[in-house]
């Protein structure tokens, strides 16, 4: 991301942005991006990355698209039957 102008910088503030560093790269931050952020770590919500297959992945969305539910209901059901069947300290 460029650096703002200083025009730009104006109006960020104007609208309520802050602009942060992460990682070398600068970031608007908003109020609601906050609020969200705040929400997600009351919560105890993490965001994971993987990698898969692009053919499994577009068949698991259509098949949750099908059933009309949404694909983090599908994988933590999945999680949890998992870790039940094989995590020793599981409730």
């Amino acid at each position: 991301m460029k650096r703002p102008t200083e025009k730009q910088v104006g109006i960020l503030y104007f609208i309520g942005c802050t602009l942060y560093k992460k990682g070398g790269y600068e970031h608007m931050e908003t109020s609601a991006t906050r609020a969200t952020a705040r929400y997600h770590k009351k919560k105890g919500l993490v965001s994971k990355s993987y990698k898969l297959d692009k053919e499994i992945v577009w068949m698991f969305t259509e098949a949750c698209e099908n059933i009309e539910t949404t694909q983090a209901k599908e994988l933590t059901k999945f999680m949890k039957r998992f870790i039940k069947k094989n995590h020793p300290d599981y409730e």
